[in-house]
Formats: structure tokens, sequence, C-alpha cells
């Protein structure tokens, strides 16, 4: 078994929901969010699919458990907006600046209304599971970054927007134009001076 089968084999073994996940690791690593069965993410999954991989470097319960799984998170969590530009019309979404300027990074990692938020946490904590791998620094030869990069190359996630590995990603193009009509809504909203609510 090849070391990044051996993190699949691990990532799958601690695969749940998260209500279910009772002692989240508060170590760095690198988690996988799969579409639970008789789930669906449109045309970037079914039901036991790998949408996304990423890393956590200082705290897999940080980034996880307070970031991705948390309302009003979606400016600091690329997971988030794009599962929200995905059902955009189905949480009845509205996006905004993250901190209401025309920063282009607080454009670029745009939020959702109030109740949009809290209908994508709801989503994401039915409709996925997620797994973990525990990334010891004093055994691995090579860093946290670099095997991020060879799981996500072997896994395939739909939901992968990273700049080394989107070429792999058929759907990166469709991603990428559903995340921009989510950064112009937001540009607007802050040009047209509309509050967020």
């Amino acid at each position: 078994m090849t070391a990044i089968e051996s993190i699949i084999s691990t990532i799958n073994h601690n695969l749940k929901s998260v209500s279910h996940h009772v002692e989240y690791p508060n170590k760095p690593g690198l988690y996988a969010f799969v579409l639970a069965p008789n789930s669906n993410l449109k045309n970037f999954g079914s039901g036991n699919q790998i949408i996304y991989v990423g890393k956590a470097e200082d705290s897999l319960r940080k980034r996880d458990l307070n970031t991705h799984f948390k309302d009003g998170r979606t400016g600091h969590s690329t997971l988030r907006r794009s599962i929200g530009a995905v059902l955009k019309n189905e949480l009845k979404a509205v996006a905004f600046s993250r901190n209401g300027t025309l920063n282009r990074p607080n454009i670029d990692n745009y939020k959702f209304n109030t109740n949009a938020e809290a209908e994508l946490s709801d989503w994401m904590k039915k409709k996925l599971r997620i797994g973990y791998w525990e990334y010891n620094q004093a055994i691995e030869k090579k860093s946290l970054r670099d095997i991020e990069v060879e799981l996500i190359i072997a896994l395939k996630p739909t939901l992968d927007l990273d700049k080394q590995t989107a070429r792999f990603n058929k759907n990166a193009t469709s991603l990428s134009e559903l995340r921009k009509t989510c950064k112009n809504e937001a540009k607007k909203n802050v040009l047209e001076n509309i509050a967020y609510f």
C-alpha cells in the first residue's frame, strides 16, 4: 500500500457525519468531504462521491468544525462558498462582500445572507460526511501541502479549484462560473449600498 493509499484508507475509516464525530482531533492534518448516500449536489456529485479535500495546518477541529460548519463563516470557507454557489437558488442565497467593502479579497471571499448561511449549514450537516488523517511532522518526510496536492490528484474532488490541481477537475470551469456570479452579486450589493440581511 502506498502512502497516499494509506491516507485514503484512514480517511475512509474515519468517515461519518459531523454530528457523529465525538472526538475530532485538535491536530494538523488532511480531510475529505463526501456526499452522504442518497445525497446529490447537482452536476457536482451524488451519494458517496468525494467533493472536497483540504488541509488544516494547525487544528482539524478548528478548521472543520469551527469554520466549514458554522453559520456566517462562508467568507472563510471555500467549501461553503462553492456549495452555496451551486445551491444558490435553492437556498435563496444573496451574496455579499465579506466585510462590506469593494476590496477584492472581500468580494472573492463573499458570504451569504443570514437565512442562507443557516440553511447552508443545515444542508452540510445533513448531506455531508467527513473523514480525516492526522499529520505527524516527526514522521512525515513531505510537507502537509505536498501530501494534500497528491491526495487531491488521487481523489479528484468535484469542488476542487486549487491552482495546482484544478486542471484535473472537469467541473472546475462551471464551478468558477457559479462562484463568479456570486462575486458579481456581492460587488453589485456594495455599489448599490444594499445592506446585509
